[in-house]
């Protein structure tokens, strides 16, 4: 097991045995210029609304890729846009539900990017029963297998090795690392060693990395949303607190770094600026949450920053600038956003509900 320190000093393992660990600027292109992507998280509830929308926006802003952080649907229980779209006066049962839901998201979110570039981060509802982390690896393996995470896997000499719901690829010095805290028994010291494997290689000399970007579902602990994120587990403090370390760390080694979650249905910045960080850190690691793609939205914290905004659907929009700085900026979604990007036989009621109803704050 990895042991926590709780001060942040730069911290190397050696190679895996038998594995030599390859320059990450054998897949690492060099800038270009200015380029972006797009993320978000929790398209459960009202996603195959909100899901089309997201799509037609960054495909005609031209961004690189989309990047899912989890919570595809609800699980526990028929997502109200699945049912708004049934056949007038179909009924399904919760275990006819749960097996077409991934199909669902599927059909009605992610067809709506055609070719388009997604890749998907395995949520806490990933893990509601009868769902499980294999029937995750099987139902998604296109998206874990994408051309540009196996070009990856080759370059890490990890090619032979199982799939996985983690795994990272790499654009013009840019390092996109997807984990996987869903359940409670992750962080896992399998995903800890292969994440410490990637980190060292990115921070190895001519490693052509210059920006770590670290996307996943539920927040490292003591941010701003730690009343929902991987502060609700024992492992999840202890190993969450070990991430962020290693993710200062390679930030005070000169890294560019940012830290993207969801799993709080809102959109909050600056969440690692906690007294708990900057206590343990001289400078905190940015950090934004982003779960706003559909999911019923929730009031936010007390401790969050005064940007925070809820009761909004929408994604970030990162830009890439050739320093390797990215700035991250808002995008929010009209209702008629929504209409416009409709599947035929969405309705509009339902839509209109989605849009205005779908909160804690049912008076909307």
């Amino acid at each position: 097991m990895f042991t926590l320190r709780l001060f942040p000093v730069l911290f190397l393992l050696p190679a895996i045995a038998g594995q030599a660990f390859l320059p990450a600027s054998a897949v690492a292109q060099a800038s270009t210029g200015t380029w972006t992507f797009a993320v978000s998280g929790d398209s459960r509830n009202c996603g195959d609304f909100v899901m089309p929308a997201i799509a037609a926006k960054v495909k005609a802003e031209n961004d690189a890729f989309y990047w899912h952080l989890g919570d595809f649907r609800w699980i526990s229980s028929p997502d109200q846009d699945l049912l708004a779209m049934l056949p007038g006066g179909s009924q399904l049962s919760k275990s006819d539900y749960q097996k077409r839901a991934w199909d669902d998201f599927l059909e009605h979110q992610m067809a709506s990017f055609g070719s388009f570039p997604v890749f998907l981060g395995r949520g806490n509802h990933e893990t509601v029963p009868t769902m499980t982390r294999d029937g995750y690896i099987a139902k998604f393996s296109n998206f874990l297998t994408r051309p540009e995470i196996e070009a990856q896997r080759k370059v890490d000499g990890d090619a032979a090795g199982a799939v996985q719901p983690w795994y990272h690829w790499t654009r013009d010095g840019v390092d996109f690392i997807t984990l996987d805290n869903a359940s409670k028994d992750e962080f896992s010291d399998a995903q800890l060693h292969w994440l410490r494997s990637v980190l060292d290689r990115d921070l190895a000399p001519q490693s052509g990395i210059h920006t770590i970007v670290a996307g996943m579902h539920e927040g490292l602990p003591h941010s701003t949303t730690s009343n929902h994120a991987m502060d609700d587990w024992d492992l999840g403090i202890r190993t969450g607190e070990l991430v962020y370390t290693w993710m200062f760390d390679a930030q005070a080694a000169g890294k560019h770094v940012y830290i993207l979650a969801s799993h709080s249905h809102f959109y909050s910045p600056n969440i690692f600026n906690t007294p708990y960080w900057k206590q343990h850190s001289t400078t905190v690691v940015p950090g934004i949450i982003i779960g706003s793609a559909g999911a019923h939205r929730y009031q936010l914290p007390k401790e969050v920053d005064k940007a925070s905004k809820t009761d909004i659907y929408g994604y970030l929009q990162g830009t890439v600038h050739a320093d390797g700085t990215i700035d991250f900026v808002l995008h929010e979604l009209s209702e008629r956003d929504l209409v416009e990007s409709k599947w035929p036989n969405a309705p509009l009621d339902a839509i209109h509900e989605c849009f205005i109803h779908n909160s804690d704050d049912a008076g909307k």
